[in-house]
């Protein structure tokens, strides 16, 4: 007897006129629906399952037998298509992997005329919860000095942005201060402020508010 697994879901069994003489069985009285014969293919299919992984337990099997001129036959059997749709999801399934969109960030630069307003913005960005990064920055132009609060506010994703807008916690600094533009300030900044908190500056200027 040859096995061949052709798929997960189909099988090829060659059986000689030995085979078939051993199985008892002939090509005249090989019918699926007689109870010796369906005993004969529970014994083919259990030995292909241990030689081949061919599992065809508790599924619909569709089963095509064709005489060979040997004496023979060459027998297919198919699990049903919903069974070995099932089948094959059940083995393959991929791990489920976290889809959910990563929030992307962006940087955004607020200009305060004093150490008084700095403060006060730190304090109550602190107290709403902002717990994204911060820098703070301080420039003396000669009459007055001017501080620059660096902060980092979520991008809408496509999903949100039908929403209606939210307010972010960043854009309480408005009530102090006015915003003057985003990542592209840091390089004037760094390159004509001095650093007075380059990490967590809510959290470090605000307790002195």
């Amino acid at each position: 007897m040859e096995l061949i697994l052709i798929s997960e879901s189909k099988l090829k069994i060659m059986l000689t006129a030995d085979d078939m003489e051993n199985y008892e069985i002939s090509n005249e009285n090989l019918s699926y629906e007689r109870s010796d014969t369906r005993r004969v293919f529970g014994r083919i299919l259990n030995e292909a399952k241990e030689r081949t992984g061919f599992d065809s337990t508790s599924n619909n099997l569709f089963i095509q037998v064709y005489p060979s001129k040997n004496g023979g036959c060459e027998v297919y059997v198919t699990i049903s298509s919903e069974a070995a749709q099932q089948n094959v999801k059940q083995e393959k399934r991929p791990k489920e992997k976290n889809t959910s969109p990563k929030k992307k960030k962006e940087y955004c630069v607020y200009l305060f005329d004093s150490i008084e307003n700095t403060l006060s913005a730190c304090k109550i960005l602190g107290e709403c919860g902002y717990k994204n990064e911060s820098m703070l920055y301080a420039e003396n132009n000669g009459n007055a000095s001017r501080y620059y609060l660096v902060l980092q506010e979520e991008i809408p994703q496509p999903s949100q942005n039908r929403k209606k807008k939210s307010v972010s916690k960043s854009d309480l600094a408005n009530e102090f201060g006015k915003r003057v533009g985003g990542r592209e300030c840091l390089y004037y900044i760094k390159e004509h402020a001095v650093a007075v908190a380059e990490k967590n500056a809510i959290e470090v200027v605000g307790k002195l508010g």
